[in-house]
């Protein structure tokens, strides 16, 4: 935003004229709603009759209800908070991105600690009729170019000063608003180097005062935004683009790309721009980015009186039954605690030289009580006697009680003790509840259209502030955040280049989802799983993961993924382009493909154990040839030998008959015993061979 000159600018003035034209209009709701919120506040008795009880020492009682109700109606909307969902509106858009948008939103919610400013306005809302938030945009760092969208409360609801024509219940047509902040002059300085910190914005309405603001070293300053409509002509171009006659691009480009209006219409461009002034100087000005005015209202009860909106909460109607039983719990306690103690009852002279004593009689505990045995007159006389004091009064006791049931009939929140007690169903019980909460649901309900039209913004807000390529969190459904790439360049299969997850087309709408959170949403998902599951068992193997993701003890979800790992249905990625069909589809061709894999592996070893017996087969043949060649060469070698033997006893001459005789006989004995080795080591072979045989029909 650039500072403006010196001279004084037109727009202060404007700014002054809206303030004063929202405070006359707004003037009795504004006084009203302080005296609700100092009335809830405890600050309950009138100051008339509060100074002259204070005067005669007399107690001004306040046993304050209302706080009490009012905080059950905030407290409820806490446990159900009122959540954003986004829905595409035309072909741009999808089902995919609108879940990342979704997540964006309560990306957003989360780091602004938007509850923060949802319970503070709707609190106000409750206690005296209107309260606000608002929506900005800042630098996500000091050191970065990135944006972020953040949430912020405006804790004082009276120093809003929003258009008084706007009509609709979440501010959404509002033209103007004004804001008003106090600051100190050194943080001024600090802010807005060489301004002028001597002219403050003076102007101001009810509850937008305090002495502070007058102090010496405070500057009081104004945020004033204001819409502008310029008269336009929109043209629709031959490819079926719309922009303003203003934006066209020159005749001669327009007829290079081929283009050319087919049709127009008379409309106008709508800008919402801010200045920021002190009552004398603007010290920053610029446009919004949205075409909605950033701050939303979140209002009670509303209607028109004569004319005139009237606004209020909760408090308003309940101050009566408050004040009375402020009062007769007042006299009841007065009546009790400051009433004397018991008098006495004795005979004129009967306290003679002890009237000190019995002066004090009902307010102090005496030990001893002295008194004469006569009168005045010296007749004998009775002996004193106490008077009790009255009971306190059962009319102002049935009144306070009565004013009870008065109180709860006109906030419509009944005290859970007056409920039929008894053996009743849960379903009774929430029966009843829920017609409790009815009574006040209508703030809830104008809580989710405040919550609706924050979201309208910031989906008007999202294209042109997450206009660049980044990585960003967004939230589900459970509270998982997760990173996502957003306005991501990238090429397809077929070279074609596009932008993966583009924010910037499209257009989305929101719907709210209010009731149970997402934790409510588990517990009452697992009590109805497991009737489910007993009454078919095999449900287990189709939605087991389901069941112990919904429960809530440790280990659920490992148990979880240990189900999912073996069932196909779990395996369907719900962030996936691909539709869940043909994701299964999937899943089952590539299960197919894996157990043919398994399939060939096994007919591999199978092969492989073939040709290993193949093998063995062949070396078992080897080795048979082998010992029947050895066999037949040791059998030729056997008969050579018994023949050289023979012809060697033949020739040997008759002298030498009996040694050679006796020499032959040994030898013939060797022979013998060496022959005999030599067929055990042919049974051997044969043995070996006859085993070799074995194998090869065994194989």
């Amino acid at each position: 935003m650039a500072d403006n000159q010196m001279e004084f600018d037109p727009r202060i003035d404007e700014a002054k004229k809206f303030l004063k034209l929202a405070n006359e209009a707004d003037t009795n709701n504004r006084s009203e709603a302080l005296e609700d919120l100092k009335f809830a506040a405890g600050d309950q008795w009138p100051v008339e009759i509060q100074n002259s009880r204070s005067l005669e020492a007399r107690p001004c009682l306040t046993i304050n209800k209302i706080d009490a109700y009012v905080r059950q109606v905030t407290n409820q909307q806490r446990q159900q908070r009122p959540r954003i969902k986004v829905h595409g509106m035309n072909n741009q858009s999808d089902e995919k991105m609108a879940e990342i948008i979704t997540g964006i939103c309560r990306h957003i919610e989360v780091q602004s600690d938007a509850d923060h400013a949802y319970d503070n306005a709707f609190n106000y809302a409750v206690r005296m009729g209107f309260g606000y938030w608002r929506v900005k945009t800042d630098y996500v760092r000091e050191d970065s170019f990135d944006q972020e969208i953040y949430i912020e409360p405006i804790h004082n609801p009276f120093t809003v000063y929003f258009d008084p024509n706007s009509i609709l219940p979440d501010g959404s047509d509002a033209e103007k608003c004004l804001i008003t902040q106090v600051v100190s002059k050194e943080v001024f300085r600090k802010m807005y180097p060489g301004k002028d910190d001597g002219g403050g914005f003076t102007s101001r309405g009810t509850g937008d005062s305090n002495a502070e603001w007058v102090m010496r070293e405070d500057i009081r300053i104004a945020e004033y935004w204001y819409t502008e409509r310029k008269s336009d002509v929109l043209c629709m171009l031959s490819n079926g683009e719309k922009k303003f006659r203003s934006d066209l691009p020159p005749q001669e480009e327009m007829a290079e790309r081929g283009l050319y209006v087919v049709d127009e219409r008379p409309s106008f461009k709508k800008e919402v721009k801010q200045i920021i002034c002190t009552g004398i100087e603007v010290l920053e000005e610029g446009k919004w980015a949205s075409k909605y005015i950033p701050i939303v209202p979140v209002y009670g009860e509303e209607f028109i009186v004569e004319n005139k909106r009237k606004k209020y909460g909760l408090v308003r109607m309940a101050k009566d039954p408050q004040r009375m039983y402020n009062f007769w719990k007042t006299a009841l306690t007065e009546s009790i605690a400051l009433a004397p103690k018991a008098k006495w009852l004795l005979a004129e002279g009967q306290d003679e030289g002890h009237e000190n004593e019995w002066a004090q009689a009902n307010i102090k505990s005496m030990p001893v009580l002295r008194y004469k045995q006569k009168d005045i007159e010296g007749v004998p006389a009775p002996t004193p006697t106490r008077i009790q004091p009255e009971a306190p009064p059962l009319g102002i006791i049935a009144a306070a009680d009565g004013i009870n049931s008065d109180m709860q009939a006109v906030l419509g929140i009944f005290d859970p003790n007056q409920m039929p007690q008894g053996n009743i169903s849960g379903k009774a019980l929430n029966g009843q509840q829920q017609q409790i909460d009815l009574s006040n649901y209508h703030y809830y309900d104008n809580l989710t259209r405040s919550i609706k039209h924050t979201a309208r913004i910031i989906l008007d807000l999202i294209p042109k502030i997450y206009d660049n390529a980044r990585v960003l969190r967004i939230i589900g459904d459970d509270g998982k955040p997760d990173l996502v790439n957003i306005n991501q360049k990238t090429t397809d299969e077929q070279g074609v280049k596009k932008i993966l997850n583009d924010v910037t087309v499209g257009e989305y709408d929101v719907v709210m989802d209010t009731g149970p959170g997402y934790n409510s949403k588990r517990l009452e998902a697992v009590n109805s799983m497991m009737p489910l599951l007993s009454a078919d068992p095999a449900l287990m193997n189709v939605a087991g993961d389901l069941i112990f993701r919904n429960m809530d003890f440790p280990g659920a979800d490992v148990i979880a993924d240990r189900l999912a790992a073996s069932n196909p249905l779990a395996q369907i990625d719900d962030k996936s382009n691909v539709p869940p069909q043909v994701q299964m589809q999937l899943a089952q061709a590539k299960q197919s493909i894996q157990q043919l894999q398994q399939q060939l592996q096994a007919a591999q070893m199978m092969l492989k154990s073939r040709s290993d017996v193949e093998q063995m087969k062949q070396e078992a043949e080897t080795r048979r040839l082998v010992i029947k060649e050895t066999n037949r060469a040791q059998d030729i070698e056997l008969r050579d030998q018994q023949k050289h033997m023979d012809i060697q006893m033949r020739t040997d001459t008759q002298a030498h008959d009996t040694i050679v005789k006796t020499q032959t006989q040994l030898e013939i004995e060797e022979i013998k015993s060496n022959l005999a080795v030599y067929l055990a080591h042919l049974d051997h072979i044969s043995e070996r061979e006859a085993k070799a045989e074995a194998i090869e029909r065994a194989i």
